[in-house]
C-alpha cells in the first residue's frame, strides 16, 4: 500500500481518523484501535521510498492543512497522556484505600 502524504485521499483519511478520535465517549479499546490505525497509516507513508524522495513545492493551503493535522495530533497526545495519568492516579487511590 503505497501512499504519498500529499494525496488528498490520504490526508482525508487521517483527518477522518482524527475526527473519530476527537469524539468524546470512546472507550479505551476504541481509542487505541483508532490510534493504531493512524500509526499504521503514518508508518506506511514514512517507509514509502517516494516519501523520502519527494521534493515538491507545497501550496499554502496544503501547508495549512498539514499544520492543522499536526496540531490536532499534538492535542490528542496531550489528551491521551492526561487520561493515562488520571487512570494511574485512580488505580493508586484504589490500592491505597484498601490499606
Amino acid at each position: 500500500m503505497s501512499h504519498s502524504f500529499l494525496e488528498a485521499g490520504f490526508l482525508s483519511r487521517i483527518e477522518g481518523l482524527l475526527d473519530a478520535l476527537e469524539t468524546r465517549g470512546k472507550n479505551s479499546t476504541e481509542f487505541l484501535a483508532l490510534c493504531s490505525e493512524i500509526e499504521s497509516c503514518m508508518e506506511g507513508v514514512s517507509s514509502d521510498k517516494v516519501f523520502s524522495e519527494q521534493t515538491v513545492d507545497v501550496s499554502s493551503e496544503l501547508k495549512t492543512r498539514l499544520e492543522r493535522i499536526i496540531s490536532r495530533l499534538e492535542v490528542l497526545e496531550i489528551y491521551s497522556t492526561k487520561q493515562t495519568d488520571i487512570t494511574s492516579n485512580l488505580q493508586k487511590f484504589i490500592v491505597d484505600a484498601d490499606k
